[in-house]
């Protein structure tokens, strides 16, 4: 992901750069293993999309791409025209210290993704305490898991932890939760902006505090189609 965009906040910047700094307010119950939505269909997204103004157009699209089972999965597509997508799920609020208990997974074709967990709360300077904690998946198919990384930077200050410096995902919590602040994740998601602005990858199977969401391009949810279909 190109952290120069990123790091831009001025009125003008590169398309994407408002989606990972813009507060949102969560307002579902926090994510967890008993309340999860183990399944993203077209038809019933299960909470899945992205309904922020400011990034109209560039939630992902359940394919029948097969990454890790045989149902389909969600998928990117970046353009010139579209150098960004990113599609979330409501974390309800959780804590992030109890966040980050549980494995950060998911499963990815090539191509370039990366978590995303956009907080408020934190000790960022923003007034709501707005940040998103970014990871960025390595670049061939397989598991990604973050867990242990110390490849995980902040599109904010956070405490003595520069903005878009890298750090370890305990480090970065322990520096939004400095000086009494108790930081909490309105919404978790993938995102994929490649430096070429032109790409694919196709991910599934996306793991957040013992939540497993499987994307499902028929089934339950009927037939192929877009989230950004249910979501303005």
């Amino acid at each position: 992901m190109r952290r120069n965009l990123i790091r831009v906040t001025t009125a003008g910047a590169a398309l994407g750069v408002a989606a990972l700094i813009a507060p949102a307010v969560a307002t579902a119950a926090p994510v967890s293993e008993a309340n999860c939505a183990t399944v993203s269909t077209p038809a019933n997204p299960a909470g899945w999309g992205n309904t922020f103004g400011d990034e109209r157009g560039q939630a992902g699209k359940v394919t029948a791409t097969n990454v890790v089972d045989q149902d389909g999965s969600l998928e990117f597509v970046t353009t010139e025209q579209t150098p960004r997508q990113a599609s979330y799920k409501s974390a309800g609020q959780l804590k992030l210290t109890e966040a980050i208990t549980k494995p950060l997974t998911f499963n990815k074709s090539d191509g370039q993704a990366n978590w995303q967990l956009r907080v408020t709360g934190a000790n960022s300077g923003e007034s709501n305490g707005f940040a998103t904690l970014v990871w960025t998946a390595p670049a061939g198919a397989g598991k990604a898991d973050a867990g242990g990384s110390d490849q995980w930077w902040s599109t904010r200050d956070l405490g003595t932890i520069k903005r878009g410096t890298n750090a370890t995902l305990d480090d970065l919590v322990k520096a939004a939760n400095s000086e009494g602040h108790t930081t909490v994740v309105d919404h978790y998601g993938i995102s994929s902006q490649p430096n070429e602005k032109t790409g694919k990858v196709n991910v599934d199977n996306v793991s957040f505090n013992g939540c497993t969401t499987n994307f499902a391009a028929s089934g339950a949810g009927g037939a192929f189609g877009s989230l950004e279909n249910i979501f303005p």
